[in-house]
């Protein structure tokens, strides 16, 4: 079982974490090539995009693996129903789309850019969600970390091309949408070429699906309302600032969430049949993302400008550096938030889950609202913590083992990251080389976790342990 999780954590680690990075790498570029405001346009026209592409699951993902982890489950009806439904829901997503966009925005290069590029990503979407349910649900991650890294690496190219070649704004946004087209195409043809006899409808699909679809909107709409959201009531300079901070801490989760990801089917199955097996699963899961989010945090929030110098330029300091230095802690939440949503979906309680988010959202658009206005990017960046801190207090309240969980996973990384910020606090004020502070803060924080947690010092002895070990058996079938 731990070889199975650790095996597929590390494919989706690769997969996720290169497709953000190479994604992060061609943002920069295109972000220090368009400037503030061409690029607020840009970020607008994807906030668009990832909401409309939502729309083409509707939490159908979540239902066929539920369905697919069943014993003698029908793969190939429930796989020719997931296409049938995807392939409607991207057809009426791409009509109405349509509407919204001619509807919402009156300046002809915004409106154009957000047609390029919502439109072929809602298919590009229906297409590619498909293959990425159905390898997850078989639990070979592998796959999943192909169709990712494909579709990414057309993105990076093309982009990577027009910032050399110096193309206009809607030629890369029209780049944007058919990279997820491609990558869809080619997803397909891979479960085709896997599960040739795809056909026919599974009804169980349908099940609860309501209660995924609204949940899974809300996870999907958290993250892009902010940019909706202060499009209304900041100018799009100061979007262009809170976009660019806000694409790190995207960044940087996609090295714990892997690990939310690997667990996921695995306590589906203990939700269903071992209730303790499956709280001691999450804590243990808790334990480990929240170690990785607490090391990851420390650099960007206490040297935010010079990640900013670096990436983005000087030009982007002053307005950038203080939006980073409050989004990366957004990460620590998610770390958390993350295991403790997923307490909830594994064991049946998905309507209590989307009862939080639905909570959470409207907190955040009211948030944004009020901060976004007054204090522009920085507003934002208050009002995306203040999101994560209603949902953790949401996961955590309503539900009877919330409590029992955090007390398993999280004392560890947060007496670690305490004392590692006061540490580091220090080293600011003393004026050490922020180079010195960016390199010595999570490698103390993880030598805190070491020590204080024998949980941890056994696991990385008996990966060492695992490690040599297959190390001399590869020697001597070399000898």
């Amino acid at each position: 079982m731990k070889k199975t999780i650790l095996q597929n954590a590390t494919y989706l680690f690769i997969s996720n974490f290169a497709v953000r990075l190479l994604t992060a790498l061609a943002t920069i570029l295109v972000a220090r090539y368009l400037g503030t405001e061409q690029y607020g346009i840009l970020s607008i026209g994807l906030a668009f995009g990832a909401v409309a592409g939502y729309f083409t699951d509707l939490g159908l993902t979540h239902t066929l693996i539920r369905e697919g982890t069943k014993p003698n489950a029908d793969i190939e009806r429930l796989l020719g129903g997931a296409l049938k439904l995807r392939l409607l829901f991207a057809a009426c997503t791409t009509i109405v789309s349509a509407i919204l966009i001619h509807w919402l925005y009156k300046d002809q290069i915004l409106r154009n850019a957000v047609y390029y590029i919502v439109i072929p990503t809602v298919w590009g979407g229906a297409l590619q969600g498909v293959g990425v349910a159905y390898f997850q649900m078989i639990e070979e991650m592998h796959y999943v970390a192909a169709i990712r890294i494909f579709s990414t690496v057309i993105t990076a190219g093309f982009l990577l091309l027009g910032v050399l070649l110096q193309w206009p704004l809607c030629l890369l946004a029209i780049v944007y949408g058919m990279s997820s087209l491609i990558g869809g195409i080619v997803s397909t043809r891979l479960v085709v070429h896997r599960v040739p006899s795809i056909g026919g409808f599974h009804s169980g699909l349908l099940n609860n699906l309501m209660a995924f679809t609204l949940g899974g909107l809300l996870v999907m709409l958290i993250p892009q309302m902010s940019l909706l959201v202060l499009q209304r009531v900041t100018t799009l300079k100061e979007v262009g600032y809170f976009s660019a901070a806000y694409r790190i801490p995207g960044l940087l989760y996609q090295i714990p969430g892997t690990i939310a990801a690997a667990f996921y089917p695995r306590l589906f199955h203990l939700g269903a049949v071992n209730p303790n097996e499956h709280v001691k699963l999450l804590g243990r899961e808790l334990k480990f993302m929240s170690i990785a989010s607490g090391a990851l945090v420390l650099p960007f929030a206490f040297y935010p400008d010079v990640v900013i110098k670096i990436l983005f330029g000087l030009d982007w300091v002053q307005g950038g550096s203080p939006v980073l230095a409050i989004l990366a802690w957004v990460v620590v939440f998610q770390g958390i938030n993350f295991p403790m949503a997923d307490a909830l979906t594994t064991r049946g309680f998905q309507n209590i889950r989307t009862g939080v988010l639905v909570i959470a959202t409207i907190s955040g658009i009211l948030a944004y609202i009020a901060l976004g206005s007054r204090l522009g990017a920085i507003g934002g960046a208050v009002a995306a913590l203040i999101v994560e801190g209603v949902l953790l207090l949401g996961y955590t309240v309503f539900n009877s083992r919330g409590w029992q969980i955090l007390k398993i996973g999280l004392p560890t990384s947060m007496v670690a990251l305490f004392l590692t910020t006061l540490l580091t606090i220090i080293l600011k004020y003393l004026s050490i080389s922020h180079w010195i502070g960016i390199i010595s803060a999570p490698i103390l924080y993880i030598i805190l976790v070491v020590v204080i947690d024998p949980e941890v010092k056994a696991e990385i002895r008996r990966s060492c342990i695992t490690l040599s070990q297959k190390l001399a058996t590869i020697g001597k079938k070399d000898i």
